[in-house]
Order: C-alpha cells, then structure tokens, then sequence
C-alpha cells in the first residue's frame, strides 16, 4: 500500500507534545508523535475505525497525545486508580483524577467533549465484562500503562486483545525497562496463551508496539515504508534495526 502524506490536521500532535512536556507530569519518550502519526496516517488509509483507551493515565501526558491522534466521532477514555491508592501495589505511579481534570479543562479543552475518566482498578475487570464497563465497542489505539506486577500485565494484555478492532495497535509501556522486569515477564506469559492475537511490531522509546495477529506482516511493512520516508537518513545510520520479539519480527530502536 502506498502510504499517503501526513494530513496536516495531525500536525496537532506536534503542538499537544510542546503542552505536556512543559505543563503535564509523567513520562513519555519525545518522538512518541511520530509513531502516533503513523497509526493515524496507517488507520485512516486502511479505515481502520474505534475510539481510544489507556489504562493507567497518571496526569495525562500520553492521554492527550492520543487524544490528539482521535477523530472527533471517537470516543477517548482514560482508566485509572486515581485518588484510590491503597490498591496501587508496585506503586508504578500516582495518577490523580483532580489534576488530570484540571488540565483537560485548562490546557486541552478541544478534547472534553470526546474524554471519560473512569476511576477502576484494571484487575477487577475481566475481558468479558470490560466493553460495558468502559464504554467501548471497539478500540483502535490502546496504551497498556497501568501496574507493572506479572499478574497487572498479563490481565491487561486480555483485555487489551478483547477490546482491539482488526489492524488497531496497543503500546505496552516499559518493556525490557530496567526497572520494571516484571512488565517484560508479564508480556511474555501473555504471549504463552492459547487464544493469543496480539503481535509486536515495533520498540521504541521504552514502548513496545502490538497489533492484530494476521495484520501484524503488512503493518511492519508499512511501519519501513514510513520510516524510509519520513526519517530517510536515520534508518540507515545503525540506530535501527530489525530484531526477533517471540516469533515475530519486529523493528526497533536505540
């Protein structure tokens, strides 16, 4: 497939990254954007179509980039323990629903009336149950971010799987992240089930980038053909490469 030129309204991207890095707290890799323009570019072509999710949100600085990589009839929700601490075990972060609100309502208003803030604990949804609870048919973009415990991974994985539309793309935050063994642990028993359709396709910018089993060959393909494109020098110069994720081929970056 031909990749089309980046349509100019998701230069927005570029513009949302500037206000979180300066005014949301959290942790996001600076070159997230292009990755997201991309999963734009590549879902808009194939009319790949769903709203978005995250699990485990923080203060929202990944939120609203993938917020601002939404369409206006898409539908963005953002799960969280929020203020309910006591069931952060790992405490891998300490999301809070008041400044998340704050800076919805002050820093990215355009996106209010497509955002839900749901306040759950992840591991007390099960696949079955989770597109009542949270309000979604389908999802075609997914961060996976919220406790980093075996267990938290690997139940999030399912509910990511049950929840993807065909050709959608998850980013599960810190894999083979040297403080969060447990998440690259938890990844690799999820990819030991039966039932398994999820594929890695991408590792960048300590996220590791999953799609729908049978899409996962034509999304590397399309994800080269980008880069090739869009970072034509950098390609080449050895800081990426293709490498082995399970039995999937997959770029990465380093």
């Amino acid at each position: 497939m031909q990749m089309a030129a980046v349509p100019s309204d998701i230069d927005i991207l570029d513009a949302t990254l500037r206000r979180v890095w300066v005014d949301v707290h959290g942790w996001v890799g600076d070159r997230i954007p292009h990755i997201l323009k991309f999963v734009r570019e590549l879902h808009d072509a194939d009319k790949v179509n769903g709203d978005i999710l995250e699990i485990g949100v923080h203060h929202g600085k990944l939120f609203f980039l993938l917020a601002a990589a939404s369409r206006d009839n898409e539908h963005c929700v953002a799960v969280d323990l929020f203020e309910d601490q006591q069931k952060n075990l790992d405490h891998s972060g300490k999301g809070s629903l008041s400044i998340f609100s704050q800076h919805l309502e002050n820093l990215f208003p355009e996106y209010a009336s497509r955002v839900t803030a749901i306040s759950a604990d992840s591991m007390s949804l099960t696949p079955a149950m989770a597109r009542e609870r949270l309000g979604v048919t389908g999802v075609r973009l997914m961060s996976v971010d919220g406790g980093h415990t075996i267990a938290h991974v690997i139940n999030d994985m399912n509910i990511a799987q049950e929840l993807l539309v065909p050709g959608g793309v998850v980013l599960l935050d810190d894999f083979l992240g040297v403080h969060w063994p447990t998440v690259t642990e938890g990844f690799y028993r999820y990819m030991q089930i039966a039932n398994r359709r999820l594929a890695p396709f991408l590792i960048f910018q300590n996220k590791l980038f999953l799609t729908t089993f049978s899409e996962q060959p034509a999304t590397l393909t399309k994800l080269r053909a980008f880069l090739d494109q869009t970072l034509p020098i950098e390609i080449h110069s050895g800081r990426w490469r293709y490498t082995t994720v399970g039995e999937h081929t997959v770029l990465s970056f380093a």
